[in-house]
């Protein structure tokens, strides 16, 4: 006789498989966090790490967690300055300190310079913030910014309208922005441009702009140099891998310019916007810049095969993930 088999579906209430692994994912990393487990195989691994931040103050990162996150990195590794450390890279050294780990933030918004700055300051840890000039001058959004909250203000019904008359397929706001960014950009700056036009009653709210205003040049003079270094991160943040080599060229050069005219000291770190590279876009940051950090997510390898694609590690505001990154940067 053959024996029946039976296929059981979850009972309510009983976790699904996807929540199931994340649940038993989570109750690891929490152990790991209390148990010293986290920082005993982070210390294991004789690597520098570079930690890579954005917006601080909304819900993906509350300043309550931002500090916790930066108390418990201090009291567990060795934050030096990214230039520090990078001159140690391109000379070969090895570390100058066990668990080296370096803090840097994309975009330069202007809740870094209000809400993290003043507990930079307080914990004494330096920092590394890469930004825009040419969003500074003219005041304005990162063009994803603007695009994802004029997007927001669409019904569904008209989002799906204004992306298929585009010849776009239907897709959530992620999806649209994330199109967005393989297009060539003249094609980008018409969407851009019919976008605002579908949307012309647009006013940011009062949470949007503390998530998407820039630094002003104020803010940027109000840093202390000795605790922030000054990085680019392009004119306008475009995705350098659509441009010709000479759009690459200017937002790159043009910035570094800016930068160090406005700031009166040298501006030689990079950032990829979007963490878009490829061998044309690192060519040519290799020419202007002293090395660029990726959003590749890694370690620091020993060597560092090419200073122009430094890994780092994207914060987490719950610490027991964190904490597993810092020797799994990929959870």
């Amino acid at each position: 006789m053959i024996a029946e088999t039976h296929h059981s579906l979850p009972c309510e209430g009983q976790p699904k498989p996807g929540r199931l692994m994340q649940f038993v994912g989570e109750s690891v990393q929490n152990i790991a966090l209390a148990s010293g487990a986290s920082v005993w195989l982070a210390h294991r691994q004789a690597s520098r790490r570079i930690v890579m931040l954005h917006s601080v103050g909304g819900l993906k990162l509350p300043v309550a967690e931002f500090k916790q996150a930066m108390v418990w990195l201090k009291q567990h590794f060795r934050i030096v300055a990214l230039d520090d450390m990078v001159k140690d890279i391109t000379a070969g050294q090895p570390p100058a300190v066990e668990n080296e780990l370096a803090i840097t933030f994309d975009d330069g918004l202007r809740n870094q310079a209000q809400l993290a700055y003043p507990i930079l300051q307080a914990l004494d840890i330096p920092a590394t913030i890469f930004v825009c000039p040419g969003l500074i001058e003219q005041r304005q959004w990162q063009w994803n910014h603007e695009a994802r909250a004029r997007l927001s203000r669409l019904t569904p019904e008209q989002r799906l309208a204004w992306t298929r008359a585009r010849g776009g397929a239907a897709g959530q706001t992620d999806q649209i922005i994330d199109g967005l960014k393989l297009l060539p950009l003249q094609q980008r700056l018409a969407l851009e441009d019919s976008l605002r036009q579908a949307t012309p009653d647009f006013e940011p709210t009062r949470e949007e702009r503390g998530a998407y205003d820039p630094m002003s040049w104020d803010d940027l003079a109000a840093l202390d140099p000795n605790l922030v270094t000054i990085g680019s991160h392009t004119m306008s943040h475009p995705i350098l891998s659509t441009l010709s080599e000479e759009q690459i060229q200017h937002e790159l050069q043009a910035s570094r310019v800016m930068l160090e005219s406005r700031l009166a000291r040298p501006v030689d770190l990079f950032c990829y916007p979007n963490g878009s590279h490829d061998p044309r876009v690192r060519r040519i940051a290799a020419q202007v810049y002293r090395a660029a950090v990726s959003t590749d997510e890694g370690l620091v390898p020993r060597p560092v095969a090419d200073a122009y694609a430094i890994p780092r590690i994207p914060i987490a505001a719950n610490l027991p993930l964190l904490a597993w990154r810092m020797h799994r940067p990929t959870a």
